[in-house]
């Protein structure tokens, strides 16, 4: 693995424990969308994923989230 997968793998992995700790709905998406946009760095998404994600007017959908939470990773 290079360094910054390594790092971006991290990242990820604490966001998703932000998110199983905090209490608050919307701090909870957004630790999930966080999580993902790194995954998405590890994955071969890199910058692309990113700008598509933020076109979309930010409803959740594009980070892979729905109202019900995040989709399941592959």
């Amino acid at each position: 693995m290079r360094d910054d997968t390594t790092y971006f793998y991290a990242r990820a992995e604490t966001e998703l424990e932000l998110a199983q700790r905090a209490t608050h709905p919307e701090a909870v998406r957004a630790h999930y969308i966080i999580a993902n946009h790194y995954l998405d760095r590890c994955y071969g998404g890199g910058e692309a994923a990113v700008a598509d994600g933020d076109a979309s007017g930010g409803d959740g959908d594009a980070a892979g989230e729905s109202s019900d939470g995040p989709a399941p990773r592959d």
